[in-house]
């Protein structure tokens, strides 16, 4: 899925737990949205989640390797389209297309996060965009390195822009 808002994806979170028979993460009124990361629901992963998983115990520049044309799609080998999942290498967790192919939304509002050391960070409490990562196949290959940040608005379905899910379990 791309080209989808992040107001949409929660949503889309809430619809899929609820059909698993899960209480959902999201508490969404209009364009306001509370996250229990405690709810076994599917949700939108923390920035700082999407990271560990993409790096996988690695301080590679991409998720699986410091070379990207072997994880990901970028604009040097995309044909300048989105390609299906698991054409190239996974990272060394098994996950795949966490760099290039398309950008994945994030929980966390853009900003910057409080200095020291916090297990689990997650951003700002409130914002003007929401972050995406992992770059996309219109992307040049910096903006596929696992370290770099993005944003967008929230109600505005991004171009090449997708999602990954995630889960608290019990």
């Amino acid at each position: 899925v791309e080209q989808v808002s992040w107001l949409d994806t929660v949503s889309f979170c809430n619809r899929l737990s609820e059909q698993c028979g899960l209480s959902p993460a999201y508490r969404i009124r209009g364009n306001s949205v509370q996250c229990d990361f405690k709810s076994p629901g599917f949700r939108l992963p923390t920035e700082h989640e999407w990271e560990v998983a993409a790096r996988a115990g690695t301080d590679l520049k991409y998720a699986g390797s410091d070379e990207l044309a072997a994880v990901g799609w970028f604009d040097d080998n995309s044909g300048d389209e989105t390609r299906p999942v698991g054409q190239k290498a996974p990272n060394g967790w098994g996950l795949y297309d966490l760099s290039g192919n398309v950008r994945e939304w994030c929980w966390d509002w853009f900003g910057a996060y409080q200095s020291g050391t916090m297990a689990d960070p997650v951003g700002p409490q409130s914002g003007a965009y929401r972050v995406y990562r992992g770059g996309s196949w219109t992307d040049d290959a910096f903006s596929a390195r696992v370290d770099r940040r993005d944003q967008l608005i929230p109600s505005k379905p991004g171009d090449h822009t997708g999602f990954r899910l995630t889960r608290t379990l019990p």
